[in-house]
């Protein structure tokens, strides 16, 4: 399958078109995307809150004096178990919830796609996509001893010849270094280039509505050079956004924090050294109250709406790329017609 020319504009922007075509739907996804994180993230606060507060509660008490270290490290090992307890769960939920979203938003992407009402599923695609990322581990974990075994290779035979090198010693300690250097330089080029040829994988797995992996390798055949320079340019978009929204979606933690600091402020006022327990009753009763909350929530908002569209941008590479691989040399609905040379205007530029 031929597929398209690979079209570095549209891959750095693929992410907007796609939300040009249809705004509603991809603020519905976000929408609900961050409906889901908030239940998630309230679902785990009230599981593993109350284990906090009891560590909180322990540490006063033995700053009190009222129960003894052994009591209060058999009481902290029980509620750690709790802690620990309630990660797990969390982390369960959070790869759940990242499979739904990320199948939503590839469906959005590579086949245009909302699911009705609520846009998450937990089906095919994500059950494919959860193949898909399970190979990613395997391939990163073969990828780390792989490195790790030709570093250690190297550092050997780098020291093998600043030993040889006798009274040579800095011609020696400049070969090593030049041995570590191109072989960090090509441990990271070669992690460049194996990202990039595998990172159509999930995107392909969701147009293909088929388990898809290794075939990414095909999808980016004769266009690493434009992907990687499309997500350069993307990356460097992403920099530019973030530094830019970062100042406005901090205020509210700015307020917020605020709010806290002025009852802390009056202990340095007084000149008073407060205990423990002293600084977590002022601190409970300021970070609950429903201003200051409010101003959290809403900072955690802004940044979470920020992370939704910096991840669409950079995942919308590959989604672009899976789409040019499958157009079978067909454009979209809205894209510029290609002009042949014998067109009176002249024949569209092409790639390469």
């Amino acid at each position: 399958m031929a597929g398209k020319a690979f079209d570095i504009a549209d891959g750095i922007f693929f992410f907007f078109k796609r939300f040009g075509q249809n705004p509603a739907g991809a603020l519905w996804i976000a929408l609900w995307q961050m409906l889901f994180g908030a239940a998630a993230i309230a679902a785990v606060f009230y599981l593993i809150w109350p284990f906090y507060s009891e560590l909180i509660d322990l540490v006063i008490e033995v700053e009190a004096g009222r129960i003894d270290d052994d009591e209060a490290a058999f009481a902290i090992l029980q509620s750690l178990f709790g802690v620990y307890s309630g990660g797990f769960l969390a982390g369960l939920v959070g790869i759940i919830a990242s499979l739904m979203f990320q199948g939503a938003w590839l469906r959005f992407l590579v086949r245009r796609e909302v699911a009705p009402v609520i846009p998450f599923r937990f089906g095919g695609d994500e059950f494919r996509l959860l193949g898909v990322n399970i190979m990613y581990i395997v391939v990163l974990i073969a990828a780390y001893f792989g490195i790790v075994t030709l570093l250690v290779t190297l550092g050997v035979t780098g020291g093998g010849l600043l030993a040889l090198s006798g009274d040579a010693q800095v011609a020696g300690a400049l070969g090593f270094g030049l041995i570590m250097y191109l072989g960090f330089l090509g441990v990271f080029i070669g992690a460049v280039y194996l990202a990039i040829k595998l990172s159509s994988a999930p995107a392909l797995t969701v147009h293909d509505r088929k388990f898809r992996f290794f075939e990414s390798w095909e999808a980016t055949n004769g266009v690493f050079w434009p992907m990687a320079l499309t997500y350069l340019v993307v990356g460097i978009l992403i920099m530019i956004l973030s530094s830019v929204l970062s100042a406005g979606a901090a205020l509210p933690f700015l307020g917020g924090m605020l709010a806290v600091a002025e009852p802390l402020s009056d202990f340095a006022d007084a000149n008073s050294d407060p205990s423990f327990e002293e600084v977590m009753t002022v601190l409970r009763e300021t970070v609950f109250q429903p201003v200051t909350a409010s101003l959290f929530a809403g900072g955690l908002v802004l940044f979470y709406l920020m992370q939704i569209m910096f991840e669409g941008m950079w995942h919308s590479v590959a989604a672009y790329n899976v789409v040019r691989h499958r157009a079978d040399g067909a454009g979209e609905e809205g894209d510029a017609p290609v002009l042949g040379k014998d067109h009176p205007m002249g024949a569209s530029p092409t790639e390469g």
